[in-house]
């Protein structure tokens, strides 16, 4: 679940980011921070990305990023799924591979 979202967030602004003036993008292997998704996604920059202005993989997980089910995902939601998805901090004196 987690290298889905990184796959979510690389697939969905692909294609846009080509399209648009973008925010510079992430670090190599980085993953977008909301505040580029929402740039590229909400297009009537309402502070939502509703069910029409989703695009690509985020439209699969649209249902799940939707918690309070009102058709459009905030900012807040968005930050929730994202950490919720994000990979556990190796331990401390550890690393990662090892």
């Amino acid at each position: 679940m987690r290298t889905s979202l990184a796959i979510l967030a690389a697939l969905v602004l692909s294609p846009v980011a080509m399209a648009q003036d973008a925010p510079p993008p992430p670090p190599a292997g980085g993953v977008p921070q909301p505040e580029q998704i929402f740039a590229f996604l909400d297009a009537n920059k309402d502070g939502f990305i509703g069910k029409d202005e989703a695009q690509g993989p985020l439209v699969q997980y649209f249902g799940m990023i939707d918690t309070d089910k009102d058709d459009k995902i905030s900012m807040a939601e968005l930050k929730t799924a994202m950490e919720a998805m994000r990979p556990p901090e190796p331990a401390q004196g550890q690393t990662e591979g090892k």
